[in-house]
């Protein structure tokens, strides 16, 4: 007969999880009895893990030692050497190995991380620059921003606010080490770590799994995360707190509520990182809020209080929107959302389920050429890892099957969750990168799941636990050198991936054309430098990035000397792309072109020209003729967005077409090339009823006039209107005084502070 303490029945097993390191049985066993105790130990799920089996009989049997290697035992004798071996490796198995492991697989992901970070990617964005570029504004301007504001919600960038967190994380490592690319982007790549830690800790925590690591070396090689985490993109910050944001929830969920306020935190911070992110959190919290609806009103006392710390962290994003009201729209205005398009609602709900359903689909996010601007792929890589797709399709299989365990539903609503904010505006992967942690996740339960059948399939030839442990280690090295191929790989041949180096391909040369020009003028002091601004968004943040402020030299290219005759020319070096260098060369307004320098592109084609040029003699000649020419309106056909046709004569333009000025798109613009003012007829092919006319211009001073014809009439009436500077574009309203039918109609906009040549911005004309 045998006595034990262990529970009768499983309605006497606590429910509370607990980890568990040791566990004492009394059996008392009557003489000649012999008995096998098995012990499986079990997943938080129910799943098992692994059986041990062990012999017990009365009178006790001498149970047989370890087998250990012949080197032992033939460097010291058989008993004293097997017991020093024996209690050697009762030491090693009762190691944490678990946790070493981890640790392990996270320092791996940071090697891999902050290994040459200058070199890849192989740009440096303007993106990345104006990070450290606010940082350090805001300290000299003491804890403000441009319109001095304290301690700001969100800081100017480009016309918009739209950066937070990304800047105050950088403001530390400005004060320690200045600028640099590295110190930029390993500020952000450093809190990327967090991420593989958090996903490691979900998968032990919440799945009970005897190889967490697995999620963070998957995440380490997953070609979105391995390139965007190695950038300062805001992105990479949003993604990491989500990957927060899932564990405290999942801790609060399955252990304890205090875990909750942890969870509003890492909501919050996650909301600050990045827009996208706010659509995000907002469709968790809601699913998450819906599905786990009793488990919260039981913890409802809990579930108050975080509420009111909610509440405190969105109070600076409250007083933005006090302080700035309409910010949010002019946002997506900025990125042409289709939601402030003139469309039916209808034909908005549409595309916003088409963008949504694109960021699901397994062919995005798996296939090897993702239809992504090419410097936010690797190439051939896919978005995510691809050798671990059918590790994933069973992660998912999983996740559905055991649908009403909360961890397994947590991830699939991170899943649905994760392309949201991207639906608003189209899909991108920046703005849907949120989507690497739940396929993290995901792949790392299919990985385990097929090891642990692969260890049970075996059972019979070798012990489950050897065979786990042998798989494990497999796995581990493997999914290391994976990544550190990877990385090689990258730093290698990247810069070879694409050949297209310029604005609209991998904007490469930041670095290497500031510190050129740099070292140029420090080898010919007084030397006056202008550098083109083409090749790159937000030249003018990279060039304070690398050169400080005052810059040494000037932002500007060829181009403005083409149609204005300017003479300092010939005292400029100018530094030129390919396609200015060969508009100069094949231009009949330059002679005597030298090119003292050049920069080759990473596949040795020329880069960037140093070049001095002047003009030839009879330039002013050349350039008054072709003012001349350009003075003439252009005539055309226009469609109207109801489908007449329009005759119409316009100013020459040098950016949008004039369509773009009558299609009722505010997001949409025309220029002038240099005609200040711009000047638009209308001629109709029937009378138009005109009693009031909106334009939309830019917030220069501006003087609109309008001359209005009557068919048969021999004058024009003529309505005009004079507005202020404003520091964005608004609305001018001009009125009859009663309906009028018009049959052609002369626009004038002016700037007023201007003279010729000038650019004048047009946004939209409507008439009613």
């Amino acid at each position: 007969m045998a006595e034990t303490e262990i529970p009768e029945s499983p309605s006497s097993i606590p429910k509370r999880r607990s980890m568990l390191r040791e566990v004492n049985l009394r059996l008392i066993l009557k003489p000649g009895e012999h008995y096998h105790l098995n012990v499986t130990t079990l997943t938080p799920e129910g799943e098992p893990l692994e059986t041990h089996t062990l012999a017990l009989s009365n009178p006790p049997q001498v149970a047989e030692p370890l087998p250990l290697p012949s080197w032992v035992t033939s460097e010291v004798g058989p008993a004293s050497g097997a017991r020093f071996w024996q209690r050697l490796w009762s030491r090693v198995q009762a190691l944490p190995w678990v946790g070493i492991l981890t640790l392990l697989a996270v320092v791996v992901y940071a090697f891999t991380r902050l290994v040459g970070l200058d070199r890849f990617p192989i740009y440096f964005f303007s993106d990345e620059a104006v990070q450290t570029l606010l940082a350090a504004d805001f300290l000299r301007d003491g804890l403000r921003n441009y319109d001095g504001e304290f301690l700001p919600t969100y800081f100017e960038n480009g016309g918009q606010y739209n950066l937070s967190l990304s800047v105050y994380l950088q403001v530390l490592p400005y004060l320690l080490f200045g600028r640099s690319v590295i110190v930029t982007r390993a500020a952000s790549a450093l809190v990327t770590c967090l991420a593989a830690l958090w996903v490691a800790l979900i998968m032990h925590k919440a799945f009970g799994s005897r190889f967490p690591w697995l999620a963070t070396l998957i995440l380490a090689v997953t070609p979105a995360w391995f390139l965007h985490s190695r950038t300062a993109f805001e992105t990479a910050l949003a993604t990491s707190f989500y990957a927060g944001f899932l564990y405290y929830y999942l801790r609060y969920r399955l252990e304890q509520p205090r875990y909750l306020f942890h969870t509003a935190l890492l909501a919050a911070l996650t909301f600050y990182s990045y827009s996208p992110a706010q659509v995000v959190i907002a469709v968790s919290v809601v699913l998450l809020g819906l599905l786990d609806v009793r488990y919260h009103w039981q913890h409802r006392r809990e579930m108050v209080k975080a509420l009111g710390l909610g509440v405190l962290l969105l109070l600076p994003y409250v007083r933005f929107q006090l302080t700035y009201p309409g910010e949010t729209l002019r946002h997506l205005e900025i990125l042409r959302s289709y939601w402030l398009q003139p469309l039916p609602l209808g034909e908005k709900l549409r595309l916003l389920g088409q963008e949504y359903l694109r960021g699901l689909d397994l062919l995005y996010w798996f296939r090897p050429d993702p239809p992504d601007l090419i410097r936010h792929v690797m190439k051939n890589y896919g978005h995510l890892w691809r050798p671990g797709l059918l590790f994933t399709l069973m992660g998912i299989v999983l996740a559905l099957r055991h649908l009403r365990r909360p961890a397994y539903r947590t991830v699939l609503v991170a899943v649905l969750a994760a392309p949201s904010g991207a639906a608003l505006v189209g899909l991108g992967v920046t703005r849907a990168l949120f989507m690497v942690i739940p396929a993290a996740l995901l792949t790392a339960l299919g990985l385990e799941w097929v090891i642990r059948q692969i260890g049970q399939s075996l059972a019979n030839w070798i012990s489950p636990s050897v065979t786990l442990n042998m798989l494990a280690g497999i796995t581990l090295v493997g999914l290391s050198l994976y990544g550190l191929g990877m990385l090689r790989d990258a730093l290698s041949n990247a810069p070879l991936w694409y050949r297209n180096y310029g604005l609209n391909g991998m904007q490469y040369g930041a670095r290497q054309v500031f510190t050129a020009v740099q070292d140029y003028l420090r080898v010919h002091p007084g030397v006056k430098i202008l550098v083109s601004p083409t090749w790159a968004n937000g030249t003018d943040a990279l060039a304070r990035f690398f050169a400080g402020d005052p810059l040494p030299f000037e932002l500007g290219n060829i181009d403005g000397f083409m149609d204005e005759y300017r003479p300092e020319l010939e005292t400029l070096v100018l530094v030129m792309t390919p396609e200015e260098y060969e508009r100069a060369r094949n231009s009949p307004k330059f002679t005597d072109l030298h090119i003292e320098q050049i920069l080759p592109y990473p596949d040795g084609q020329p880069g960037f020209y140093f070049v001095r040029l002047r003009y030839v003699d009879n330039i002013e000649a050349i350039l008054e003729a072709e003012r001349q020419q350009r003075r003439l309106l252009v005539e055309e056909q226009m469609t109207l967005p109801d489908g007449r046709q329009v005759q119409v004569a316009h100013s020459y333009l040098d950016m949008g077409d004039i369509q773009h000025a009558f299609d009722g798109d505010p997001t949409t613009l025309i220029r002038t090339y240099e005609a200040n003012p711009l000047r638009i007829r209308l001629t109709f092919s029937a009378p138009e009823v005109i009693q009031t006319l909106t334009f939309r211009v830019g917030g220069v001073p501006t003087r609109i006039t309008v001359q209005l014809w009557a068919p048969r009439a021999v004058e024009a009436a003529v309505v005009s209107q004079e507005v202020g500077e404003t520091p964005l574009p608004r609305e001018v309203t001009l009125s009859l005084p009663a309906p009028q039918e018009v049959l052609r109609m002369e626009i004038e906009v002016l700037n007023v502070r201007d003279g010729e040549p000038a650019h004048v911005h047009l946004w939209e004309v409507q008439w009613r």
